[in-house]
């Protein structure tokens, strides 16, 4: 999956870019938002919004793709979870990928 506006981000799950070799390992990025009282409105809106945020954060330390890709909800704990506020939160390892030989 790509993501981004200015310049995509190859984002994965996995340890690696499918038909790519990874150059170089940057180090860690992630992104979070919160989600509000209640945890479950707008969490699609959301989590594409902390998505958009590690992206940045690998856009600015010139990352071609995260491998890696977590994303969690975080519930907050104690009694009164319910009239907490919510987040979103992902993280991932931003790679330098070699370029790509035709």
């Amino acid at each position: 999956m790509t993501f981004g506006r200015d310049r995509p981000i190859l984002l994965t799950t996995t340890d690696s870019v499918p038909g790519r070799e990874i150059e170089s390992l940057i180090g860690l990025v992630v992104g979070a938002e919160k989600l509000g009282r209640g945890g479950t409105n707008n969490m699609e809106e959301k989590t594409a919004e902390a998505v958009e945020r590690l992206t940045d954060a690998a856009r600015n330390v010139d990352a071609d793709a995260v491998i890696d890709l977590t994303i969690n909800p975080i519930q907050p704990s104690g009694q009164h979870g319910s009239d907490q506020n919510y987040s979103v939160f992902c993280y991932g390892t931003a790679v330098k990928l070699k370029p790509e030989t035709i």
